[in-house]
């Protein structure tokens, strides 16, 4: 007689439960996602004791057809699909018709329903998978299931579970996840009888995160809205001041259904880069709306893993997206984004220079104005911009953007002086028609600086200090200064990084690395391990500016350095930029490249501490204007952080 034999159906129920029930958490989810399914828009969790003894789910949703109750516990009873090809568009969350058939095997159930077309309710109590009693009661529209004794009935799976209270926190971590992709239900959880989340249904997923994770995180997270072609990501991503060493703040769902996939956390992890910092990870709710036929949800028991058809489209949507985000607000609130754009509208304005007069002033008075200027330019009175491109920067930015309310300006009173000046050879008169008799227009910044002769300077144009107002310094750390109605504190470290790093960065891919050669070469002790990194690498050292050569087994000699600072320890910066290779041996080229030119910037820049004149000061917050990334370091700390003027009334209780 041969050994295989058929399993009885109480036990096959029992292996298939273990598969879809793992714990309480599991039977949570799995309700949870039937009452959505159901249309519901309040949705109650209560359990007691870590959801052990107790687990009770109420739902307002349309409720179950009493001529369905006995079949629900069924296997593979379903209302979602009818054929296998409707797999390949599943809308709904649940769709396999064991959830229920699952949570009856392996505890006492009691549910109570009544559909939103029937009268009155029905109640079934079953207990191992069978139907021990079913009666008609009167209840509300919706359904509410009781469990009881999880696992009553399978004591090798009972061993298993955790204390109550790290349960609980499954419980709770299930019933976030799925509140955050559906901000339009109103969840609330209970557990041994005192309310531990409840989110108010809004359909605002800003309000949800503050319904959960509290006021800290709400303040700190930035929209994220985009689409490209058939797909759009919607959701929110946390400041670098919330981020985590773990991943446990990031929730991943493909149509409001929660997963794990690498493509996706690579996708974050990559548009995070050099904007948090290394080894932490962002909080973010990220949400991707796609066509149901270009994924496979039913690969995972629990269905927590899917395939996409085109994995590479995924990462670059939910990478532009992220990235899209973080620089979006980088660029609304850093000083030195704003002082750029506005140093570029200077430029702009300042290389185009025309005369603004309101429209009381005639065509032939604005011919006469500019001929004017020409001639003032022929005879030296004024400079001409065409031939000499400099102008008194800091009078005309100053006036730019300083200035609210500029002096009116007399137009007749000008033409006559400007007659004067040119010794009385301009025609000033006009028609009826023409005049502006003791009218007034108000004159435009520039032409203040244009006409203002005396305060005439021969400056460069790239001098950008005037777009902020320089305040002090603190700790000698911290550069303030002031643009508009907020002030900004300035990590010199950090900022003084980042300008070399991109310079670094540039030189480092060019392959014009400036090497500054050493007097007495350094010969550097290492182990087998750092030897091995260095030969590994030798080509990132050479490319950086270091000149390197074996000295014998377990020695390098260093004659040539990176010509990027003064006073480094060079020995000191050589051995951490190895340590740092030895964290990345498994990382990407790219990866790793930017972690070496960001620790040999590191070790090269200003440190805290370390005090600077005023001009350098300065310097180093014009030299951070003209970057394309200021924001961070490259090791992900921020450069700047704002206090607005708001801020500090609040302090003085002002506000």
């Amino acid at each position: 007689m041969g050994d295989i034999v058929l399993l009885d159906e109480q036990t096959i129920n029992k292996i298939a439960a273990g598969e879809v029930v793992d714990r309480p958490a599991s039977i949570v989810k799995e309700l949870v996602e039937n009452s959505i399914d159901a249309k519901a828009t309040a949705i109650t969790v209560e359990i007691k004791k870590g959801g052990i003894s107790y687990i009770k789910i109420t739902d307002n949703g349309t409720g179950f057809h009493s001529d369905d109750i006995e079949m629900a516990f069924e296997r593979h009873a379903t209302s979602k699909i009818r054929k296998e090809e409707d797999l390949q568009k599943i809308t709904s969350m649940g769709f396999r018709g064991e959830a229920l058939a699952s949570v009856a095997a392996i505890a006492k159930v009691v549910l109570t329903t009544k559909n939103v077309n029937e009268e009155i309710g029905s109640k079934v109590r079953v207990e191992a998978g069978n139907i021990v009693s079913r009666k008609e009661v009167p209840c509300n529209t919706g359904t509410t299931i009781e469990i009881y004794d999880v696992f009553y009935n399978v004591p090798a799976r009972f061993k298993f579970l955790k204390k109550d209270y790290t349960e609980a926190g499954y419980i709770e971590d299930a019933v976030t996840r799925i509140a955050l992709a559906y901000p339009h239900i109103s969840f609330r959880y209970v557990n041994n009888g005192k309310t531990i989340i409840q989110t108010s249904g809004t359909g605002n997923l800003h309000d949800t995160i503050y319904d959960i994770f509290g006021k800290e995180v709400y303040n700190a997270v930035l929209p994220i809205d985009y689409e490209s072609g058939d797909m759009k990501v919607f959701g929110m991503i946390g400041k670098p001041v919330i981020s985590r060493s773990t991943r446990m703040h990031q929730f991943i769902y493909i149509n409001n259904r929660y997963i794990k996939d690498k493509t996706i956390s690579s996708a974050i992890d990559r548009a995070c880069e050099e904007k948090f910092a290394i080894s932490k990870h962002a909080f973010i709710v990220c949400n991707i709306y796609m066509n149901p036929s270009l994924i496979d949800v039913n690969v995972h028991p629990a269905k927590l893993e899917v395939k996409f058809a085109d994995e590479s489209k995924i990462f670059d949507v939910v990478y532009h997206a992220v990235r899209g985000a973080i620089e979006n607000d980088n660029r609304n609130n850093s000083p030195f984004t704003i002082a750029r754009a506005e140093l570029e509208a200077s430029k702009e304005t300042l290389d185009n220079p025309s005369v603004v007069v309101e429209d009381k002033v005639t065509k032939d008075t604005k011919k006469q104005i500019e001929q004017i200027s020409k001639d003032l330019m022929n005879n030296g009175v004024i400079p001409n911009p065409q031939k000499e491109k400099k102008y008194n920067f800091e009078t005309a930015t100053s006036r730019l953007y300083k200035q609210q309310e500029p002096e009116p300006v007399n137009v007749n009173s000008l033409l006559d002086s400007l007659n004067e000046k040119m010794g009385g050879d301009i025609n000033t008169d006009t028609t009826e028609e023409e005049k502006v008799e003791e009218e007034t227009i108000e004159e435009t910044p520039f032409e203040q600086a244009k006409f203002d002769v005396e305060s005439y300077e021969e400056t460069s144009i790239d001098k950008v200090d005037t777009l902020y107002e320089y305040i002090g310094h603190v700790f000698d750390t911290y550069i303030i200064i002031r643009m508009k109605d907020k002030i900004y504190f300035v990590d010199q470290h950090a900022a003084h990084e980042r300008y070399l790093f991109e310079q670094i960065k540039e030189a480092y891919y060019k392959k014009d690395q400036e090497t500054q050669m050493l007097l007495i070469p350094l010969l550097i002790g290492l182990s087998n391990k750092e030897m091995g990194i260095v030969r590994d690498n030798i080509d990132m050292f050479e490319n950086a500016g270091f000149i390197l050569d074996e000295f014998d087994d377990n020695t390098y000699k260093v004659s040539g350095v990176p010509n990027v600072g003064y006073n480094i320890d060079h020995k000191s910066m050589f051995k951490d930029m190895i340590t740092e290779l030895s964290t990345t041996e498994k990382t990407e080229r790219q990866t790793k490249e930017h972690r070496f030119l960001a620790t040999l910037a590191c070790k090269a820049a200003v440190k805290g501490g370390m005090k600077l004149d005023i001009e350098e000061q300065k310097r180093l917050v014009d030299n951070m204007i003209v970057l394309d990334n200021p924001f961070t370091c490259p090791h992900g700390r921020p450069t700047a952080v704002p206090m607005t003027r708001y801020e500090i009334e609040r302090k003085f209780m002002r506000k």
